[in-house]
């Protein structure tokens, strides 16, 4: 790309000089055919609008711009500021209705190629990594990329097991960055290593052998069981310190906006001394937060009944195994969030929606899944003595909130033991207040 760009560079430069123009360079490698994207774009468009310039001197038309939005918008600063645009095979002048035309035929035609080649490169990209084949850059540490596309361990991969060990007999994240500057372990680019950093690496797919969702493509660093278990253990809440800047609420991490699907905290209103949620920016409202503590409350007491039932049914061996039916009910659900999204990422692609439709949907879509890919793992992993075990915990755990939620008995448990237990027993809680409607809210039980 670089020397096509000094070949391109050199070509309009002589024809400049040849024609005896003064002129600037503006140069840059447009990845993105949107002018938002393209800084050298925006500030060339700025100076022609100032009067800098006499004309725009390209190699051709689609140069300007590859999306018809925003080559409607270029053809029109070019025509109201009366700059023409100079290629090595002809001067337009976009005043000219000829030429005001042909410009906006030849630009139409760039938009059109250029998404079918952007189609056909996600297609192929898409169909490679169908193959198990890394199309995403520089690999990951611990792999190396072979002729073949394929990942093969390398001599980093007994590092990310130390990682991933470490994580599962109880080590810290602070503790094991410790630990891996002692030991002088660095990452993949010789750095230090960073919070954000291990927690990227334990959630990533790759080191169980799979390849955005595709099981087994290449050979694994640790196995599916390691994987599982460090996985969650960090993406508990109960593991990860909480900043001492931020209060920690019964409910902090746990209410979910109905609509978007985005956290909703609390705010505190110091003149009247009182708690709410928070209002959502897609529109979700706030509401006085004890009266929602309070309705969480009877719903999770209301749930140790389903546990007894559970764990009667057990004992006595005549619970009926809807395993089957709920993983078919799961994955149906699955796969129609998932499409939902790449539908989505498409009609961002081709501009049908804007961008804050495009991060408000996707979202809400995110969340879905999320949720969603608990539940399938909770209900895989589940024999009748582990559940039996899982349902004595989760018993446990509501007898020790009740009688000792602090917030709303006045002494027991402090906020932020409530919120680890309440993290235990449930993944989320479904939060909804219509402009012209009642507040609701679902608890979504692990």
């Amino acid at each position: 790309m670089d020397e096509v760009l000094k070949v391109h560079q050199h070509t309009l430069v002589n024809l400049c000089e040849q024609q005896g123009h003064s002129y600037d360079i503006y140069r840059e490698v447009a990845s993105s055919s949107s002018i938002e994207n393209r800084p050298e774009m925006v500030k060339l468009l700025k100076r022609i609008k100032e009067g800098y310039y006499q004309a725009v001197v390209v190699m051709d038309i689609d140069r300007l711009s590859r999306n018809e939005f925003d080559s409607s918008d270029i053809k029109r600063i070019l025509h109201d500021t009366g700059t023409l645009i100079i290629t090595p095979y002809r001067v337009y002048d976009l005043t000219q209705d000829d030429d005001s035309l042909l410009v906006g035929v030849t630009s139409l035609i760039a938009s059109q190629e250029y998404k079918m080649i952007h189609k056909r490169m996600k297609r192929g990209k898409q169909y490679a990594q169908q193959q198990g084949l890394w199309t995403d850059g520089i690999p990951p540490l611990g792999y190396t990329k072979g002729k073949d596309k394929k990942l093969s361990p390398n001599d980093r991969a007994d590092d990310i097991r130390y990682i991933f060990n470490s994580i599962i007999e109880g080590v810290t994240i602070p503790d094991l960055i410790r630990n891996l500057d002692r030991f002088q372990i660095k990452t993949r680019t010789g750095s230090i290593w960073h919070y954000n950093a291990i927690l990227r690496i334990v959630n990533n797919e790759v080191y169980k052998g799979d390849l955005h969702g595709i099981e087994g493509t290449h050979e694994a660093i640790v196995s599916v069981e390691t994987w599982d278990r460090a996985n969650t253990i960090v993406n508990t809440y109960s593991f990860k310190a909480p900043r001492s800047k931020n209060k920690i609420y019964p409910t902090s991490g746990l209410i979910f906006c109905g609509n978007c699907g985005k956290v909703q905290g609390c705010n505190y209103h110091p003149h009247i001394d009182k708690l709410y949620i928070k209002v959502c920016r897609c529109g979700n409202r706030s509401f006085y937060y004890n009266d929602v503590l309070k309705l969480i409350k009877q719903q999770v007491l209301s749930h140790k009944e389903t546990i007894l039932k559970a764990i009667f049914c057990l004992d006595r061996g005549s619970e009926e195994d809807d395993t089957p039916r709920r993983l078919e009910l799961i994955k149906k659900a699955m796969g129609k969030a998932n499409r939902a999204l790449e539908k989505i990422e498409i009609l961002f692609e081709e501009d049908e929606i804007t961008l804050p439709q495009y991060r408000g949907r996707k979202a809400k879509r995110t969340e879905e899944i999320k949720h969603l890919e608990i539940e399938l793992a909770n209900l895989m992993k589940d024999d009748t003595d582990t559940k039996r075990r899982t349902l004595d915990d989760y018993l446990r755990i509501i007898d020790g909130l009740f009688d000792k939620w602090e917030i709303l008995d006045g002494d027991g448990l402090s906020n932020e033991d409530i919120n680890r237990r309440l993290h235990v027993l449930i993944s989320g809680i479904v939060w909804r207040y219509p402009k012209h409607g009642e507040p609701t809210l679902r608890v979504i039980y692990k």
